[in-house]
């Protein structure tokens, strides 16, 4: 292999493998926030009642603020890490939710995002697990479909017309949790599937994202390097 090569090789191992440790640490740094965020928040590092569940989704509704004007907005492809959202404190609810999933998983409690599919136009909220059962959570603030406290940890996670919309032109149709399936149509059955939650984990995290991708990369430069350099 020419020797031009073998530099050029050599430096984009150097450069991924250097890239991916940082990100790796941007994802230490956001789970440090995150747990200090909750700790704030509830008192404790671990949730463990529904006033917890309250006192969560009471942040996330004053915290997390949007502007409608600008919905359709261009956002990054992985979307906004969730330290990003709490230091801009602006996102819809996507971003909302990305919050309240690693604010939850990182509290001890499963969590997940699902999609509510609409007339119109979608909604992204959360399903988190609490004594034995799953539920909806919504920390976004919309005046037409906001939780009350009374209802947290009470709505079953697939009984969607249970959720509150009053929105009477645009009904609840259906849900999922895999986006991608519900648009592939053979794939579609699988878009309710609940995936482990190491994988809801790192679907949250676009700095974990980021730093898996690059290590992959640095993995495979490394293999082929072995393979073309010493045949």
């Amino acid at each position: 292999m020419d020797n031009s090569i073998q530099i050029i090789i050599f430096v984009l191992i150097g450069l991924s493998s250097i890239s991916s440790l940082l990100y790796l640490i941007l994802e230490f740094q956001e789970i440090s926030l995150l747990k200090s965020t909750l700790k704030n928040i509830t008192g404790k590092t671990k949730i463990d009642s529904k006033e917890d569940l309250i006192k969560i989704k009471k942040f996330l509704s004053s915290t997390i603020k949007y502007d409608v004007l600008k919905k359709h907005k261009k956002r990054p492809l992985f979307r906004h890490a969730a330290s990003h959202i709490l230091k801009s404190k602006y996102g819809f609810c996507g971003e909302n939710a990305r919050v309240a999933i690693k604010l939850f998983i990182l509290g001890k409690i499963k969590a997940r995002r699902i999609y509510l599919f609409r007339k119109e136009w979608q909604h992204v909220l959360i399903e988190h697990q609490f004594n034995d059962k799953w539920y909806m959570f919504d920390g976004h603030y919309d005046p037409k479909t906001v939780l009350e406290d009374n209802k947290v940890a009470t709505i079953l996670s697939e009984n969607i017309n249970e959720f509150p919309n009053q929105y009477p032109d645009n009904p609840y149709l259906d849900f999922c949790r895999l986006k991608l399936f519900q648009k592939i149509n053979f794939l579609k059955p699988l878009s309710k599937i609940k995936l482990p939650m190491f994988f809801a984990y790192v679907a949250e995290s676009p700095y974990l994202i980021k730093a898996i991708l690059l290590f992959t990369i640095s993995i495979l430069l490394i293999v082929s390097s072995l393979i073309f350099l010493h045949p």
